[in-house]
């Protein structure tokens, strides 16, 4: 018997039994859960059928990955499918903000935890950058003392029950549940740590940080001004841009972790007494 491959399954054509051999792409991982994402984007709900379809993939791995994104806090697995976090509207929004460049910030996230040891304490502003540091702070680490204003990394280090949160108080924004304004700002000058993580709005390699609000560009600098060392977690997408408010300058940065996308003419810019770290991907 003559054996014919041509598109991933097997036929009888004249006798002769026919391998099919699919040409439709594969995708990694990686690509398979911005994939999802991207979809969820798009529509509330997406079904496992519609996922294998639009991934190439079978059952196991479509539910494989709807496990990892509900793990990360990024989806939530429903009857059928998967759908946006079933969360208020603050939440939501916040959820929202974590999906944006998701891969690029985990992998900024895994190569500043290096940076941390056990009984360390640190400042970490409320950004979605720094929550995936958390995250892994509290899978990784014990003994932390972590001073923050935002609420959802206060939430999800005290899930370590060796960590300690000392939460700055103040008025809350909604889009990012964190506090600010004059109180936040007066509290915050008053406190201390070793080590500062921070991320930015928008950041220029000869100038510095940027946020939209005042009031986060405060605290950030009264944080870079009350620690010993100031790390910088921004992905590639923030580069080369401005915002509103000019918050902490490019002289008071010691380490910048980023994520391998990052142009190298533009790396080329940054001081030389920066430590540079990227992150894999």
């Amino acid at each position: 018997m003559v054996f014919f491959e041509s598109k991933g399954k097997l036929s009888i054509y004249k006798g002769c039994v026919i391998k099919l051999i699919t040409s439709e792409k594969r995708f990694f991982k990686r690509e398979r859960l911005d994939k999802i994402l991207a979809l969820l984007n798009e529509k509330n709900f997406v079904s496992i059928k519609e996922l294998q379809s639009h991934l190439n993939v079978s059952t196991i791995t479509v539910r494989r990955d709807i496990n990892e994104l509900e793990s990360r806090m990024l989806a939530q697995k429903v009857y059928g499918g998967v759908k946006k976090i079933d969360s208020d509207a603050v939440e939501s929004r916040f959820a929202e903000r974590r999906m944006m460049h998701s891969r690029q910030k985990i992998s900024i996230a895994k190569a500043a935890i290096r940076f941390v040891n056990d009984g360390d304490t640190i400042f970490v502003d409320a950004s979605s950058t720094t929550f995936e540091f958390v995250k892994l702070c509290k899978e990784k680490l014990n003994d932390l003392h972590m001073i923050t204003n935002s609420l959802m990394s206060a939430l999800e280090l005290l899930r370590n029950p060796t960590c300690t949160v000392t939460i700055i108080g103040g008025t809350i924004r909604r889009d990012n549940i964190s506090a600010v304004g004059m109180d936040a700002e007066e509290m915050t000058k008053h406190l201390n740590a070793e080590k500062t993580f921070i991320s930015c709005r928008a950041f220029m390699p000869s100038t510095g940080t940027f946020e939209i609000n005042p009031s986060v560009g405060l605290i950030k600098r009264m944080m870079v001004k009350n620690s010993n060392k100031v790390y910088l977690l921004v992905d590639d997408s923030k580069f080369l841009k401005r915002s509103a408010f000019m918050a902490i300058p490019i002289d008071d940065i010691d380490v910048i972790v980023t994520n391998s996308g990052v142009d190298k003419e533009i790396v080329e810019r940054l001081p030389k007494r920066i430590q540079l770290i990227i992150g894999e991907e």
